[in-house]
C-alpha cells in the first residue's frame, strides 16, 4: 500500500512540474498576465518623469513604430529582442546607459498595452521585481500629453542605425 501511495504521489508531483498553461486567445493570455503585472497610469508616469526617482523607460514596439512617436527618455527594445538584451551589459554600454538592476523600476510601453503586459510578465520571469506596464500604452500617452512626445523621422528614411542582428529571437 505504501508503494502504491508513493507511486501516486510521484505521478501527481511530476505531472504538476510539466504543466504548461494553454490559452484560447492572446487576450486571455494578457488577462492572465495582468493578475501579476503592475500597471502605471500616464499621469503617474508624467509625475515620475518630473521627479528625481531612477527608472528605465522602454518602448517595446518595433523601431519603425517608435520613430513615428515616442515618450521622451524612452529606449526602444522591441518585444522580440527584450529578453535577449535586458541583461546584456554590452548592449547597455553601447546605448550609453546603465543596465537596470533586478530591483530597479522598469516601465514598459507599447502602442495600446498588450505587448507591454506580456513583456513585463517575461521580465518578471527573469527575476525583475519592480516592473510596470503603462496602462493604455503610447496611444493613451499621446492623447493625454501631445506636447510631451518626440519623433525621429530621420531614422525612417535610412538616416540612422537599425536593428540588433545579434539580439536573439528566431
Amino acid at each position: 500500500m505504501r508503494k502504491l501511495t508513493l507511486i501516486l504521489f510521484v505521478l501527481v508531483l511530476y505531472s504538476g512540474c510539466n504543466r504548461v498553461d494553454q490559452y484560447d486567445s492572446p487576450e486571455q493570455m494578457v488577462q492572465e498576465a495582468l493578475k501579476v503585472v503592475k500597471t502605471i497610469s500616464v499621469d503617474e508616469l508624467n509625475k515620475l518623469m518630473d521627479s528625481e526617482e531612477v527608472y528605465t523607460l522602454i518602448d517595446v514596439r518595433q523601431k519603425s513604430e517608435h520613430y513615428y512617436g515616442f515618450i521622451p527618455g524612452s529606449l526602444v527594445i522591441p518585444r522580440g529582442s527584450l529578453e535577449f538584451l535586458i541583461g546584456k551589459e554590452e548592449y547597455w554600454e553601447e546605448e550609453g546607459l546603465y543596465m537596470p538592476l533586478k530591483d530597479e523600476k522598469i516601465i514598459l510601453y507599447d502602442k495600446k498595452g498588450n505587448r507591454g503586459i506580456m513583456a513585463a510578465s517575461s521580465l518578471m520571469q527573469f527575476g525583475y521585481k519592480n516592473v510596470y506596464t503603462l496602462d493604455g500604452g503610447w496611444k493613451k500617452w499621446e492623447l493625454k500629453y501631445p506636447d510631451l512626445t518626440e519623433k525621429d523621422l530621420d531614422m525612417l528614411s535610412g538616416g540612422g542605425e537599425e536593428d540588433n542582428a545579434d539580439a536573439g529571437g528566431c
